[in-house]
């Protein structure tokens, strides 16, 4: 049986140690070159912004080095992608076991369905992709149905149900 992680105190101490205020509270700007993090957990990097009036959505950029996949994950809350630099696909795992392939480029807007188990994945093997991800972590935390899960590279199989 494939082994599920928790991540969301990952997640929320990597928050916590690389979130960046936002300029006047409304703006962060160039996106494209602004500094991430590497989350060697998740193989990615990330850097998250805070806006002190936004109250049920957050955003942040993460980045795939050229050739790299993220984790297979999944999470209780909806997310928007804008892409910012690259190209790549992200493959989405459906409980009957079909998959999704969405291929993505430099300036296109997807989206990953809530509960899905996917995997974001940087097709090129010479450049990097970055992307802007905007989520609504903080309107599931206040309901109290916040989570996020993964599970190792490699593992195919798929849960129902948050664990």
């Amino acid at each position: 049986m494939s082994k599920i992680r928790d991540d969301n105190e990952a997640l929320d101490k990597f928050m916590r140690d690389h979130t960046y205020p936002a300029e006047n509270g409304v703006l962060v700007k160039q996106l494209a070159h602004h500094p991430v993090h590497a989350r060697s957990d998740r193989g990615n990097a990330a850097a998250y912004f805070q806006f002190p009036g936004l109250k049920t959505l957050e955003a942040h950029v993460s980045e795939l080095p050229a050739g790299a996949s993220a984790t297979l994950h999944r999470h209780s809350c909806e997310a928007l992608f804008y892409v910012l630099i690259g190209e790549g696909c992200t493959v989405i795992h459906h409980e009957e076991g079909a998959e999704r392939r969405i291929e993505w480029k430099v300036g296109d807007l997807f989206f990953t369905p809530m509960l899905v188990w996917h995997q974001h994945v940087n097709t090129s093997a010479t450049s990097m992709a970055r992307y802007l991800e905007v989520t609504t972590i903080p309107l599931m935390k206040s309901l109290g149905l916040w989570f996020i899960q993964s599970k190792p590279h490699g593992d195919s199989q798929r849960s129902a149900s948050p664990d």
